[in-house]
C-alpha cells in the first residue's frame, strides 16, 4: 500500500477544539463514507506546537492500494466529492501532503487487531518531519536514518513502545517544506517521557550527536491519534 500524509491547519476563524470537532465528528464520517479506495486510515490532531515552528492542527495518514487510487478514484460519486470539498471548505486552511514509504521499526506487543476505531490510542505520539543536513543527499540520508540512528533510538529510548519512519517520495501540494522523512514516535506516557525519555545520559549524549550527523532542520509535534479504519 501506498500511504499518504497531509499537515494540515484550520481556517484562522477557527478555535483549536472547534476544528478538532469538526475533524473528527464531521470529516471523518465522510471520508469513510465517501473514499471507497482508503483501505486505512488514522487521524493526528496536534496538541503541542513547539514554539518558533509553523503550527499544525492535525496531520492525517491515509493508506491506498495505489497513488492511482488517490488520484483517480478517490471519491465514490460527483456527489460525494462536491459534499467532501465543501466540508473541508468549512475547516481546512491550508494543507501539505506527501507521499511516503512507510517502516514500521518497532511494534507494539498487543496486535493492532484489538484497537479501537475512533477512539483516542493510548500513550503519546510525536510526529517530526525531518529535513537532511545541508550537503548531504536524500540517499546518504535515509542510509544514516535506517542504518545508524534507528538502532541508536530503539536503543536508548527505554519509553518507546511503537516507531515509525516515513520516507518521503513526493510532495503532492504545491506547498510544504521539502521533507525528507517523517517520524512518528509513540511512548507509553508523557511521566516516560519527562522521567527518562534517555535511558542514561550516555545515550542521550549518543543520539543528539548522531542527529546533528544527519538531521539540519526537525520538530516535534505532540499529537492524540484516533484510528477510523483498519485494512
Amino acid at each position: 500500500m501506498v500511504k499518504l500524509l497531509f499537515l494540515c491547519r484550520r481556517r484562522p476563524d477557527l478555535s483549536r477544539e472547534r476544528y478538532a470537532e469538526l475533524l473528527l465528528q464531521g470529516h471523518v464520517p465522510l471520508a469513510l463514507r465517501h473514499h471507497p479506495t482508503l483501505r486505512r486510515y488514522a487521524v493526528n490532531v496536534v496538541e503541542h506546537t513547539p514554539p518558533g515552528v509553523p503550527e499544525l492542527d492535525s496531520i492525517g495518514a491515509l493508506w491506498f492500494d495505489s497513488l492511482a487510487d488517490y488520484r483517480e478514484r478517490l471519491y465514490d460519486s460527483p456527489a460525494g466529492e462536491a459534499a467532501i470539498r465543501r466540508d473541508v471548505a468549512g475547516f481546512i486552511g491550508g494543507a501539505d501532503a506527501y507521499a511516503v514509504t512507510e517502516h514500521v521499526q518497532k511494534e507494539p506487543t498487543i496486535s493492532s487487531a484489538g484497537a479501537r476505531l475512533g477512539v483516542r490510542s493510548p500513550g503519546v505520539k510525536l510526529v517530526c518531519p525531518l529535513r537532511r543536513r545541508e550537503g548531504m543527499s536524500h540517499t546518504a540520508f535515509v542510509e544514516h536514518w535506517f542504518e545508524r540512528h534507528v538502532p541508536l533510538a530503539r536503543r536508548h529510548h527505554p519509553a518507546l513502545v511503537r516507531y515509525v519512519t516515513n520516507v518521503v517520495d513526493e510532495r503532492l501540494s504545491d506547498t510544504g517544506e521539502a521533507w525528507d522523512g517523517i517520524a512518528e514516535l509513540t511512548f507509553a506516557s508523557a511521566d516516560a517521557i519527562r522521567d527518562g525519555l534517555f535511558g542514561s545520559p550516555e545515550g542521550e549524549r549518543i543520539v543528539r550527536e548522531d542527529i546533528t550527523r544527519f538531521i539540519g532542520r526537525t520538530m516535534a509535534y505532540r499529537v492524540a491519534e484516533y484510528v477510523e479504519k483498519l485494512p
